[in-house]
């Protein structure tokens, strides 16, 4: 039992120092978008200004992403704990038909197979919400551009 939760700790802990790499590339992207379009003393073209501001969106995304990616890192390393703390204790449980033990070998199953389907469920909600939402500030730019083209 204590290597699982050593092995559970180490994955937490390798899923947050990707995730804060990830996080700190994110940030400094975000901050060279935002601290380049200071005005210059020159003026930018039109598509220099789309550019700017779609690499600041874009930055924006990242961040974002970035935020979801370690949530979901550290989603899988709580899942699998669950399955592993679920199999060893099933494996504890003396061999044998009686009654007490078949209810808890069949709770335990139970447990582990709707714990891991919700664990698996929120994780593809929350990839889906963050590819699909993390780009929907830098598409509502470029539609406004385009409808202020066509007029």
């Amino acid at each position: 039992m204590v290597s699982l939760l050593v092995d559970a700790v180490e994955s937490c802990c390798g899923a947050m120092e990707s995730g804060h790499k990830r996080w700190l590339e994110a940030q400094e992207e975000v901050y060279r978008h935002w601290l380049w379009p200071l005005p210059p003393s020159f003026a930018l073209s039109k598509g220099e200004v789309e550019r700017r501001v779609d690499g600041s969106l874009l930055a924006g995304a990242a961040l974002w992403q970035a935020q979801a990616d370690t949530q979901r890192e550290l989603m899988l390393a709580v899942e699998k704990l669950w399955l592993e703390m679920g199999r060893n204790l099933q494996q504890q449980l003396p061999d044998g038909d009686a009654a007490p033990i078949a209810v808890m070998r069949r709770a335990l199953e139970v447990g582990c197979a709707s714990g891991a389907a919700l664990s698996t469920a929120s994780r593809q909600a929350g990839h889906f919400a963050a590819t699909n939402f993390s780009g929907t500030p830098l598409k509502a730019a470029r539609d406004v551009r385009k409808v202020l083209m066509q007029r």
